[in-house]
């Protein structure tokens, strides 16, 4: 049977050998686009991995992916961020929905980072939501950034520390900390109203910061904090007394 199939079948064509050399070309570059595609997605992840880690220790929901829309940015930076977690709010199922009134953005810190600017705001709503967005190296820090510059989100459970139950996010001061998942840094939001600066202790590190009138917000770079495990931050008032202090740990992994 398999010798009547085998005369029935046509007899080979033979290839071109130029085609076959341009196909095969083919098939090489092709490859090597789908690897870059591949090695570029998980730059990305790595970096959105990074970033939401820094929006508050733990952040369980409420954060969304960098911004697809093609949006630029229009007016100054907060109203820029006003309108992104505007629309947010309007999309179904996320954490937004019942925003209510959107109070104005304040920007909680913008500073140099080794890979760019990192910049965060926080606004709060009349239904007492907290929301927040956010840049990490993406935003240039001039002009405004475009939607797609941002990461945000309102509200979300967040883990605060070992043998702490998890805590839904209902004040500013919620957010922030101290972080070393690329590079050492620390920002937050002050609880104490007056505060005027905050001072950060740790291993290598003794730095007094202002603090923000708005927002009440600090941040910075710590690169000689590379070998403390955690920092205390003692916030200040304008007489230079202590309203109060709390430790920061750099979460693991």
């Amino acid at each position: 049977m398999t010798d009547h199939i085998s005369a029935l079948a046509p007899a080979p064509l033979p290839l071109d050998p130029a085609w076959s050399e341009a196909t095969l070309a083919r098939i090489l570059a092709g490859d090597g686009a789908a690897e870059d595609r591949a090695a570029t997605g998980r730059a990305d992840r790595g970096r959105r991995r990074r970033t939401r880690r820094r929006v508050v220790v733990g952040l369980v929901a409420g954060f969304t992916a960098v911004g697809t829309a093609t949006a630029v940015g229009l007016g100054d930076p907060t109203e820029v961020v006003a309108r992104v977690i505007k629309d947010f709010a309007q999309q179904p199922n996320t954490t937004g929905n019942g925003l209510g009134v959107l109070d104005e953005p304040a920007l909680v810190a913008q500073f140099d980072t080794g890979h760019g600017v990192f910049a965060f705001w926080v606004a709060t709503s009349s239904s007492g939501k907290v929301c927040y967005a956010m840049s990490d190296g993406i935003w240039d820090g001039t002009g405004t950034p475009t939607k797609k510059e941002l990461e945000y989100g309102c509200g979300g459970t967040i883990w605060a520390g070992d043998d702490v139950p998890p805590q839904e996010l209902t004040s500013p001061d919620q957010l922030g900390g101290f972080f070393k998942d690329s590079e050492p840094l620390v920002y937050g939001v002050s609880p104490y109203p007056g505060t005027t600066a905050v001072r950060v202790q740790g291993t290598g590190v003794d730095r007094m910061l202002p603090v923000r009138a708005d927002s009440l917000g600090y941040g910075t770079a710590l690169p000689e904090a590379a070998q403390a495990a955690e920092v205390t931050l003692t916030f200040l008032d304008v007489d230079g007394r202590a309203l109060g202090s709390k430790v920061s740990v750099a979460p693991i992994g």
